[in-house]
């Protein structure tokens, strides 16, 4: 692997994701006695993010821990660049076959801290299965039971620790019912249900809620380098999930907004076997991503138009054609109108119903919403 440049990592940015609960609690906690912790809440909320900078504060040499924002010691500097000795990340990688050793992943986890290091908010895509096994929870044992070199403490983050297998799970009770002194559990997961009760019930919960709007476009402006009208666009779109919208940042493809404002205009202007056809096309070799996407794409263009304010739209370079939107739906029709698309995105996407019978339903809705 050649030499990492200057230009290729970054530190960890400055910014406030909003999450007043989980930060009121996370400073309450005395630094000295910190009980296994899980984040928990949707992709994309700000977890990972959170839990690195929390322990970047358990191990800051002050009294007063240091600001992202501000001159750092040593130690946070470390923390910020994801390069401190007691800060340990885990995360699911590819299995190594039946004879993994506790270095197996190692390889594969120094990979994603590389592509973390460079854009905190990526993600590493393996083309197999991945998970958190138990030789990485006994690496962990061992480490937890060892003194801190270079550092106030050890810091463990197992991210997505839903991937955790039951055996990996079972393995690190112990630890998470009697952590030593110096050593902080903290599990990070989108689906805290997946884990073994017997750990989630010994950790104390800090809930992540979806990101609000403004702080995604925050985000994607002064971390990402997108262009306001396009973080704002952006933004609208992803859910609340920073995840989702650094997917959305990376397409600039608008052909998912073209396939909505043709169907929210032919919905008013088309007769009824119209819409069926179009439930078949919109089916047939799409994905629920894919169909998701386009979901998302109307429920924007609806929204723009129940605002009637160019300067509020998130696509305001249409503003033509939402104003027809508007003025062919009637304002009084579209706070429904966005309920049922959500509704439906949520069965596509979450609930798994079959593509074209749900946009064939909604379609039907929309229509007799006139």
């Amino acid at each position: 692997m050649p030499p990492r440049t200057q230009e290729d990592v970054r530190p960890l940015p400055a910014f406030d994701l909003e999450q007043p609960q989980a930060t009121a609690y996370l400073t309450s906690l005395d630094r000295g006695n910190v009980p296994p912790l899980l984040f928990a809440g949707p992709e994309g909320s700000g977890k990972e993010y959170t839990a690195i900078d929390f322990a970047r504060r358990l191990q800051c040499e002050r009294d007063e821990p240091c600001r992202l924002d501000g001159p750092k010691c040593a130690s946070c500097l470390h923390a910020s660049f994801l390069e401190h000795p007691g800060i340990h990340l885990i995360y699911p990688t590819p299995t190594q076959g039946s004879n993994e050793d506790e270095e197996g992943d190692i390889d594969d986890i120094a990979k994603i801290l590389e592509t973390k290091r460079r854009d905190i908010f990526a993600s590493e895509n393996f083309s197999k299965k991945t998970s958190i096994r138990i030789a990485r929870s006994r690496a962990v044992i061992q480490r937890a039971n060892t003194k801190p070199f270079d550092a106030r403490c050890h810091v463990f983050i197992f991210v997505d620790a839903h991937a955790m297998r039951e055996e990996a799970q079972n393995a690190l009770l112990k630890l998470v019912e009697e952590p030593p002194g110096h050593a902080a559990v903290l599990f990070v997961t989108p689906n805290h249900e997946a884990l073994l009760y017997t750990i989630r019930s010994r950790c104390q919960r800090v809930r992540f809620f979806p990101l609000k709007r403004p702080v995604l476009e925050r985000i994607l402006t002064g971390y990402c380098g997108a262009d306001a009208a396009k973080a704002r666009r952006t933004a609208a779109l992803a859910q609340g999930s920073i995840t989702r919208a650094r997917a959305l940042l990376d397409s600039a493809d608008l052909a998912d907004r073209d396939a909505a404002l043709g169907l929210v205009a032919g919905i008013v202007k088309q007769p009824e076997s119209w819409l069926f056809t179009q439930a078949l096309v919109g089916a047939r070799n799409a994905n629920r991503e894919n169909v998701a996407r386009v979901l998302d794409e109307m429920a924007v263009i609806l929204r723009d138009a129940m605002t009637g304010n160019a300067e509020l739209m998130v696509n305001g370079d249409i503003e033509k054609d939402i104003e027809r939107v508007a003025a062919t739906w009637g304002r009084d029709n579209l706070p429904r109108a966005i309920e049922l698309v959500h509704d439906a995105r949520g069965q596509v996407f979450h609930a798994n119903a079959n593509i074209d019978g749900a946009l064939a339903d909604l379609f039907v809705k929309l229509k007799r919403l006139q």
